[in-house]
């Protein structure tokens, strides 16, 4: 298996069979080399059946099931955890982002960087009907993560990414944020830490359209968790730069 792509799913029932086809229409010719994960937090709307029943008719599709509504940190953890690629790619189910940005982000890993991130806010990027209090909200925390964590991304918080499988084995046990966007912040803080090298794309993305479910996603219940990562790596930032000079010094 070379690519492992993992996709949560909480009441996206209505999602599985136009999200797997999307995908594999973008993959054709990369088929027999890949995984579709999704990641079901037991959804009361069957949408684990469904999967089921498209896994029937194609083969690459599989089920993860996570079991228990944690967040959608944790849900992405469990996928990556179960993913058998040497690659492994993350992306939303209803589609607000193109499968094939995920074939660029493979030319760029090919290329030798270690993780490829999309971005919503590079100068060519496109982004379509998000509100303004969720464009806001995410571009505030891409702007301190950049300036108070160091983290040298336009996007860090986003879940639209793909990466080598040694990436996130390298640092899962320093991850144990569960919620969205704390466990993508802290999985390319320690990224970045430990020297991979990460790179973005321009990418276009399109909130969720009508009849394809509702966004789980808020802004309000994302404040607290992310600030109160983002004091928590500052602190460990602080004490790693003093250990640093203190060894300087010495030598």
């Amino acid at each position: 298996m070379k690519y492992s792509i993992v996709v949560p799913v909480y009441n996206e029932c209505m999602n599985i069979k136009p999200t797997t086809e999307a995908i594999l229409k973008a993959f054709k010719n990369m088929g027999n080399h890949l995984e579709i994960l999704y990641v079901d937090d037991n959804s009361p709307d069957g949408t684990a059946s469904e999967v089921e029943q498209i896994a029937s008719k194609f083969p690459q599709v599989k089920l993860v099931q996570h079991g228990k509504k944690e967040g959608m940190g944790a849900a992405y953890r469990a996928g990556y955890e179960a993913a058998l690629g040497q690659f492994i790619l993350g992306i939303d189910a209803d589609l607000s982002q193109s499968p094939s940005d995920l074939v660029k982000m493979i030319v760029k890993l090919d290329n030798g960087f270690d993780m490829v991130i999309g971005s919503r806010y590079l100068p060519q990027a496109e982004m379509v009907g998000k509100s303004k209090l969720r464009d806001i909200g995410s571009r505030s925390m891409n702007m301190i993560t950049r300036h108070v964590l160091g983290i040298p991304m336009t996007d860090a918080t986003h879940t639209f990414r793909a990466f080598k499988r040694e990436v996130f084995t390298s640092v899962a046990d320093r991850i144990n944020e569960k919620g969205h966007p704390s466990f993508q912040i802290q999985f390319t803080y320690w990224a970045n830490r430990q020297g991979f090298r990460i790179s973005e794309i321009p990418i276009r993305f399109e909130e969720r359209s009508e009849g394809r479910g509702i966004s789980k996603l808020s802004i309000k219940k994302e404040l607290m968790p992310f600030a109160k990562l983002v004091c928590k790596l500052t602190a460990q930032r602080v004490s790693l730069l003093k250990k640093s000079d203190i060894g300087n010094s010495l030598e």
